[in-house]
């Protein structure tokens, strides 16, 4: 899920890097992330191989890049709104896509306090400013679009309700959603998903297929 953009990074207090080994062979200090540290083959790779609803899609694999790229397509025709979109949660190629059952569940078990929620929106904060930085975009402009991007992702996420997820007996948790895109999602795979996640950051003058 998409992250505040308009808080200041959250501060590693520890004195050890904290080492991240990504899809090219580099190796990255997460504690201490900067844009130089951001190179899009690995954001392409991690992306295009990281299932959205850890993989509890029906008889498919629906990747973070392909939710991304739908974001990006319906964001209108302002060009900041559709990279911000297409980047909206690109710090999963960092931590991961930690799924809201996740957040709940350590939620309750740290009793029943936001505590673990706070700490996570954080760390995608922190690397955002990181990831939005090699793209060109400042934070505090980035902020500005938070609630269209808020809105946005909503809509996706009903729409892949809609479209990839198995309802049992018809039966959901979701409860009210947004309103659905009109356009029907069609899981594209690893492969697909990657050149077309890369295809859209060259639009930005972004390199996601390490060709230079």
């Amino acid at each position: 899920m998409t992250a505040s953009l308009d808080t200041a990074p959250a501060t590693s207090t520890r004195a050890a890097p904290v080492w991240k080994h990504m899809a090219s062979g580099r190796v990255v200090d997460l504690a201490n992330l900067t844009a130089d540290d951001i190179h899009w083959p690995d954001i392409v790779a991690a992306l295009s191989r990281i299932a959205r609803f850890d993989g509890a899609t029906g008889n498919c694999l629906y990747t973070v890049a392909q939710h991304c790229c739908i974001a990006h397509d319906h964001a209108g025709e302002d060009e900041t709104a559709r990279l911000l979109a297409l980047l909206h949660d690109a710090h999963e190629a960092l931590i991961g896509d930690i799924t809201t059952p996740t957040v709940e569940l350590l939620e309750h078990i740290d009793g029943a306090r936001d505590y673990p929620g706070r700490l996570i929106a954080s760390a995608k904060r922190y690397i955002d400013r990181a990831i939005f930085g090699a793209a060109g975009i400042n934070p505090t402009h980035a902020a500005t679009y938070e609630p269209m991007i808020r809105a946005l992702d909503q809509r996706v996420l009903a729409t892949e309700v809609r479209d990839v997820l198995v309802c049992a007996g018809g039966k959901t948790f979701w409860g009210q959603l947004a309103a659905p895109l009109a356009t029907r999602i069609k899981p594209w795979g690893p492969d697909k998903a990657a050149e077309e996640f890369a295809a859209r950051l060259g639009l930005y003058g972004l390199d996601g297929r390490g060709a230079s």
